[in-house]
């Protein structure tokens, strides 16, 4: 089957695409990748044996613009729109696969008329998640943002699916429970699952990080309060005074809205010297970090859209024998309890989380033994081969 990947971002960097493209290529698939342009980069290229990428469209500025206009004026469906039929013309496309709701209209209008099916893969909960962005909920761009209206069309949007993607049973539950239209044998579930072979391929540096009989916690990923940074960070501050050997390694972006604070609170004197900070290392890099590290983190706050899934950190923590330490979003705590890989604890709650940590810290036979679980889950489960069969059979259910 020729099929159409639409992904409003970098496809050489998303981990989840590259694989969901991989596992259908390596079940005899092509895939065509519709990217934004880029000055920088060719209009179309090669990835793979049966992955290509193709860049149109206007750059990926543009499209911000429009995208941050969608609820006013639906200039960013029609651009797209345009885009995918063009595509679906020159390679012969049988099947479009949108990533994440809002380019669900966009694919819709391209194949509303030519038969062809349109799997709509959400990345996340959309509509929750944008509520929580910031820069969409400040004056004035919420007035054109709109981060409200998404809620009210998501189910619009989902109707015009084949075929619907997700990350966890959780996520599954929640849209058949509001959406009753919706056939749950058509939702197919495809947790961000690691590309086991991929991830374990990389050099390990053992000495990238001096762990200097320090005790070290570890988070990977993007940093912000809703991400749990702030209430590990006073988690941290309480362990301190009686456990000075505690250290926090964090590598990832900060969210721009929250930098002036992510700053000051590191730099407090009573945590300066008990914080390492990163912001970017590549994911090459992940595996050397994990050998330094004695409890990984993944301290996210609940909400609707923390509750939709798992991130690819607890996945990528588990392969490398790491036992976690998650707050109690739904998805993360299923797996805790269904693979002993961890504890969790109450989300947002600082002193719950020192307690558990402390406690964790007191047993490292029982690390250790949390670590080997988590490892036997991810290579006997939880890994692109055996969740990729989700990945083809929401194309094959359709025809």
């Amino acid at each position: 089957m020729r099929i159409g990947f639409i992904l409003d971002g970098n496809f050489k960097t998303d981990n989840r695409v590259i694989n969901e493209a991989r596992i259908l290529e390596n079940r005899g698939h092509t895939v065509f990748v519709l990217n934004p342009a880029s000055k920088s980069q060719p209009h179309s290229e090669s990835y793979s044996r049966g992955i290509n990428i193709i860049r149109s469209n206007p750059g990926k500025k543009y499209l911000n613009w429009f995208f941050a206009i969608e609820n006013i004026l639906p200039i960013y469906d029609l651009i797209w729109s345009s885009g995918i039929k063009s595509m679906i013309r020159k390679y012969n496309i049988e099947s479009v696969h949108v990533h994440d709701l809002y380019l669900a209209r966009a694919g819709h209008l391209a194949t509303k008329k030519t038969g062809i099916p349109l799997v709509v893969d959400l990345h996340e909960n959309y509509p929750a998640a944008v509520l929580e962005y910031k820069w969409a909920n400040r004056f004035p761009a919420r007035l054109l943002v709109r981060p409200q209206q998404w809620r009210q069309k998501e189910k619009r949007y989902l109707s015009f699916a084949s075929s619907i993607i997700v990350l966890s049973n959780t996520f599954r539950d929640d849209l058949v429970k509001r959406y009753t239209s919706l056939n749950p044998a058509k939702i197919f579930i495809y947790p961000n699952v690691p590309d086991t072979d991929n991830l374990l391929s990389f050099t390990v540096n053992d000495k990238v990080f001096e762990k200097n009989n320090r005790l070290v916690l570890f988070y990977f990923g993007v940093i912000s309060r809703r991400r749990g940074i702030i209430t590990t960070i006073e988690a941290l501050k309480k362990l301190l005074p009686a456990s000075p050997n505690i250290h926090l390694l964090l590598i990832g972006p900060v969210d721009k809205a929250e930098k002036a604070e992510f700053d000051q609170l590191i730099s407090d004197r009573s945590v300066k010297e008990h914080i390492t900070y990163f912001p970017w290392k590549g994911i090459e890099e992940l595996p050397s970090y994990l050998s330094c590290s004695d409890i990984c983190l993944s301290p996210l706050l609940r909400n609707p859209q923390h509750d939709s899934g798992v991130a690819n950190k607890i996945f990528q923590y588990m392969l490398f024998e790491k036992p976690l330490l998650v707050s109690d979003c739904l998805p993360q705590k299923e797996i805790i309890e269904e693979t002993s890989c961890g504890r969790y604890f109450r989300n947002n709650d600082a002193d719950d989380m020192a307690k558990v940590i402390k406690e964790m810290l007191s047993s490292p036979e029982d690390l250790i033994l949390m670590g080997k679980r988590g490892r036997k889950a991810v290579i006997e489960k939880y890994n692109t081969v055996v969740q990729g069969e989700a990945i083809e059979a929401a194309h094959l259910s359709v025809f």
